[in-house]
């Protein structure tokens, strides 16, 4: 049943384009007496390693790999994750598994698969990883399961050591990180809570608002139904603080689905002023609704409006706006890793002339002296500090100045890969 599961995630996640853990939660709810924990793992080590994967496959079909039909594919890549990196399944156990499970959702491949996976236990010890001297793009793209474009990208903004550090911790599964509603409690009540209810917790790596949880059904506390807490990124927090909104401040949130950045904004401003939060489905502005009425923020106005289209209501209102803008998300790979097979540079360079649109339009709306949260959560520099370079350079007569940048990434700080520039008006 686990493994079923799992395949159906996998192959939405291929042919839907499904984000993995909204279809892993998405999933699991439908199926709870499933094993949680292990389908998880499965799903995540398969997107974490599937170029891996499909290179040890490869290794023995007598045609390419291409040919192999996706769901068949997906049962291999299941069955080869277990059998290569998981020491709590036997081998017999994964080939098994995988030839019932075919029999079920693969007609006429059961014995294909057996006799593939029969073949890697035969020989996974001769499996070697391409040689990294003759052509270093190949072996990082097969050892960590990454495109070779966006390698080279990487490499070509920041250098080769830089590469091989990213791409290891983006293999690796991040903490579960929560931010304290620090109007309905403290860091200290919130920990002593979730420990007597058998959480480990440790405090942020990087602001006080922050503490790191291990533990299953967090989310059916009640102090989640309180909104003592959400669970947030430390960049994202990071972003927030570095804006730095102060009580009475007329915010504008203009990409602000899910919420998380508003919802921190109206916490530090203790419910006084107004924030506007904007996006472009109505739709995605309910989970800001919700979010904000469980964190008892009452200071949030939604409102459906495109980020790349100047409201002229706006004009000259705002004391902080935030851009937190749509992006290529390279920075998040550790936690939806299906974005390394889903994105490519023409994406980069798409995505560029819209978040350049939002920045344009955004800095119309504050006042003199007012400031911007310019973020993304990717590594790509083009978006980053290319986009602001470009801005400023475009708009020197009207004198913005930069207060503050930096890009987080997980290898040095423990977050998530995040740029953070905050601008401020000075005419």
């Amino acid at each position: 049943m686990d493994r079923e599961i799992a395949l159906e995630i996998l192959n939405s996640i291929e042919k839907n384009k499904a984000f993995s853990n909204i279809a892993i939660n998405e999933a699991i709810k439908r199926n709870p007496g499933a094993d949680a924990a292990f389908i998880r793992y499965l799903v995540y080590g398969v997107l974490e390693n599937k170029i891996y994967l499909d290179y040890c496959i490869s290794r023995f079909l007598s045609s390419p790999i291409e040919k192999v039909k996706k769901n068949s594919l997906n049962i291999l890549r299941m069955s080869v994750f277990q059998i290569l990196k998981m020491d709590s399944v036997p081998d017999y156990a994964a080939v098994n598994e995988a030839v019932e499970l075919a029999g079920k959702t693969s007609e006429y491949q059961d014995k294909f698969i057996n006799a593939v996976l029969r073949n890697v236990i035969r020989n996974k010890e001769k499996i070697t990883l391409p040689d990294g001297r003759k052509d270093p793009v190949r072996r990082l793209s097969v050892e960590y399961s990454c495109p070779k474009w966006m390698i080279k990208y990487l490499t070509d903004s920041y250098g080769l050591e830089f590469t091989k550090r990213y791409l290891a911790a983006s293999n690796m599964t991040p903490p579960l990180t929560i931010r304290v509603n620090r109007m309905k409690t403290t860091a200290k009540e919130l920990t002593e809570s979730l420990k007597k209810q058998g959480f480990d917790v440790e405090p942020g790596r990087n602001t006080d608002a922050a503490l790191n949880i291990k533990g299953s059904g967090l989310l059916n506390t009640d102090s989640f139904a309180a909104g003592e807490f959400s669970v947030q990124d430390e960049s994202s927090m990071i972003a927030v603080e570095t804006l730095n909104p102060e009580p009475g401040d007329t915010v504008i949130d203009l990409c602000s689905a899910p919420g998380g950045k508003a919802i921190y904004t109206g916490e530090i401003m203790r419910n006084s002023g107004k924030i506007i939060a904007c996006d472009l489905y109505e739709n995605k502005l309910k989970l800001v609704k919700n979010a904000a009425e469980r964190h008892g923020i009452e200071n949030i106005i939604c409102m459906a409006w495109d980020a790349t289209k100047e409201n002229p209501d706006f004009i000259g209102k705002a004391d902080k706006v935030i851009c937190d803008v749509p992006c290529s998300g390279l920075g998040v790979i550790r936690r939806k890793p299906e974005i390394k097979y889903s994105k490519s540079l023409r994406d980069i360079k798409e995505l560029c002339g819209i978040q350049y649109r939002i920045l344009s339009n955004a800095v119309k709306y504050l006042k003199p002296g007012g400031s911007l949260l310019y973020s993304t959560c990717t590594l790509s520099p083009a978006e980053n500090q290319g986009i602001i370079d470009y801005f400023v350079q475009k708009n020197r007569k009207n004198r913005y100045k930069i207060l503050a940048m930096k890009q987080l990434n997980p290898f040095m700080n423990g977050t998530d890969g995040f740029f953070i520039c905050r601008l401020q008006k000075t005419e």
